[in-house]
């Protein structure tokens, strides 16, 4: 084979490679997993709020997949909320407990998480002012439940 030949298919090869390449980089740009909404911001404004019956007006309260308002309760010092769940893969996690547990301990710079079980995840928050019980559980059937107490 003449060297003409072999530097002909040497480039057909690379030109075959690189679309390739780019083929699949398109692709995999194009088809990027959902992220799930930061509960953050949420959890903060609830454990930060000096009366939590006030909660249920605002929305910066507003829970992602928390549909209704309805869904939580307050009194002086406990919020309660809860929400069915889908228990598919939506992040990194496919277990929404495991997955909010992250969130939360994700979210405060001064968390204690002391309670990891299959069905509980319990987290105390300690702030300039006061100490927040924060808990995550499972409630029946797709159902996950979030109190947060002082």
């Amino acid at each position: 084979m003449s060297f003409d030949r072999r530097s002909y298919l040497l480039t057909q090869r690379l030109a075959l490679f690189f679309s390739t390449a780019l083929l699949l980089t398109s692709a995999a740009h194009a088809v990027q997993p959902v992220e799930p909404a930061d509960v953050c911001p949420a959890l903060r404004h609830i454990v930060d709020a000096p009366d939590f019956r006030q909660l249920h007006a605002q929305p910066a309260a507003q829970l992602p997949g928390v549909a209704d308002a309805d869904d939580c309760h307050a009194n002086t010092h406990a919020y309660d909320c809860r929400w069915r769940a889908h228990w598919q893969a939506d992040g990194v996690v496919s277990d929404p407990l495991e997955e909010l547990g992250a969130d939360i301990a994700a979210c405060f710079p001064t968390v204690v998480h002391d309670v990891n079980t299959p069905t509980r995840q319990h987290f105390v928050v300690t702030t300039a002012d006061r100490r927040v019980n924060v808990t995550a559980s499972v409630q029946g059937q797709n159902e996950l439940r979030l109190r947060i107490t002082r």
